[in-house]
């Protein structure tokens, strides 16, 4: 496990989903991006410099496998952006980047 993966725990989700994040440090995993341009391909992750802090619950909406209540798959793909921002700023102040 890479040290940017092993950080994530107990960190906050910085992806936030309004109504879905939990909030809670101890379900936070690091989400990786779902695109071609983060490195990701069949059967391969994103590299871990692109991903998000995400709580599990936020983290099941980006990846399709729980219901986007109140927004589009545009809004859910922003937010999790942003939260992938604040990760890159926490990393870099972590010396991770």
């Amino acid at each position: 496990m890479s040290a940017i993966r092993k950080s994530a725990r107990g960190e906050v989700c910085q992806v936030r989903y309004p109504g879905i994040c939990t909030h809670d440090p101890a379900h936070t995993i690091l989400s990786h991006y779902r695109g071609s341009a983060g490195g990701k391909g069949l059967s391969i992750k994103s590299a871990d410099a692109c991903s998000a802090y995400a709580c599990t619950s936020c983290d099941a909406v980006y990846d399709g496998q729980a219901p986007r209540e109140g927004f589009s798959k545009q809004e859910a793909d922003l937010w999790w952006m942003h939260g992938h921002m604040r990760t890159l700023v926490i990393l870099e102040k972590k010396g991770l980047l």
